[in-house]
């Protein structure tokens, strides 16, 4: 066999493999062309950016306001309100859960649990006081000093303050025991529990009245006359109640009560910076709160 021919042979079957590779590069040059494959490319593109420039975040920076903690919170208002919390009022409860949560998690990662007994708070509070004590604030002047007063005067003019006994009857449609209650009070029958469950409130300031019983209740009540039993119904039933007492309020004025008033609003000042250098903090976290009510 000559050259020639085994030249002429190989050629032969070197064809088939050829015509393949050039039909895949054909195929591979078409695909390229396909806005699909762009788009595909793209995306893995930009996914293996992101990946570098933002890895993925750890378990550790990762704060969820979970369903659970939402229903505590909402719990514990209710046992201390007698109701559930509007939107307006939950909000900043869920917030400073956050807040707390963020001050674990640094304190943790600062070594402040080193040498305690691992008790939540008591990690808390060591960074707290860490934030606090590098926090200085200038004293206000004259004229901040007389727009904050003014601003937070709730807190300092003397309220009006009733003194009253309460006996609780029932839910909301216990009228009728409550009414039948009050017949036995004024004919000297009472029975000796019911004496058993008056509730003493001795110089209530309104205010409080109203957080535990209701704005309606609180008016009708400084309404009644002195030391006579009456019913009524507040926003979580029917109450027996005696008013004994009513002593009026009267407004706060700043030069008696100036050097508290200055401490307040100094104290007030450094918790907004503390709190602010915490959400700095919080940065870094992801936050994730969970379905909306």
């Amino acid at each position: 066999m000559t050259s020639e021919s085994v030249t002429s042979s190989s050629a032969d079957r070197m064809t088939p493999v050829s015509s393949v590779l050039e039909r895949s590069i054909h195929s591979l040059r078409a695909l390229l062309h396909e806005p699909l494959v762009h788009f595909l490319a793209i995306g893995a593109v930009l996914f293996a950016v992101n990946a570098v420039v933002a890895p993925p975040v750890g378990k550790d920076k990762v704060i969820e306001v979970s369903p659970d903690v939402r229903q505590q919170i909402v719990d514990i208002f209710k046992r201390e309100r007698n109701r559930e919390p509007t939107s307006e009022e939950l909000a900043p409860l869920l917030d400073g859960w956050i807040l707390n949560e963020i001050t674990f998690r640094e304190a943790l990662a600062q070594g402040l649990d080193k040498g305690d007994d691992m008790i939540r708070e008591r990690i808390m509070q060591k960074l707290r006081l860490l934030v606090f004590s590098n926090v200085n604030v200038e004293d206000p002047t004259a004229a901040e000093l007389q727009q904050w007063f003014e601003r937070q005067r709730a807190r300092y003019d003397v309220a009006e303050q009733l003194s009253f006994f309460e006996v609780p009857v029932g839910g909301p449609d216990s009228a009728a025991e409550a009414a039948d209650m009050l017949r036995q009070i004024e004919a000297g029958t009472e029975p000796e529990e019911f004496r058993l469950r008056a509730h003493a409130f001795p110089q209530r300031p309104r205010n409080t009245i109203v957080e535990s019983f209701g704005a309606d209740f609180t008016d009708k009540l400084a309404a009644l006359p002195r030391g006579r039993w009456s019913a009524l119904r507040s926003s979580t039933g029917w109450h027996i109640v005696r008013l004994d007492a009513v002593v009026a309020g009267r407004p706060a004025v700043l030069d008696e009560i100036r050097e508290q008033v200055l401490t307040d609003l100094k104290q007030a000042r450094i918790r907004t910076a503390a709190t602010a250098t915490i959400r700095e903090m919080g940065k870094s976290y992801v936050i994730r709160r969970g379905d909306q009510p």
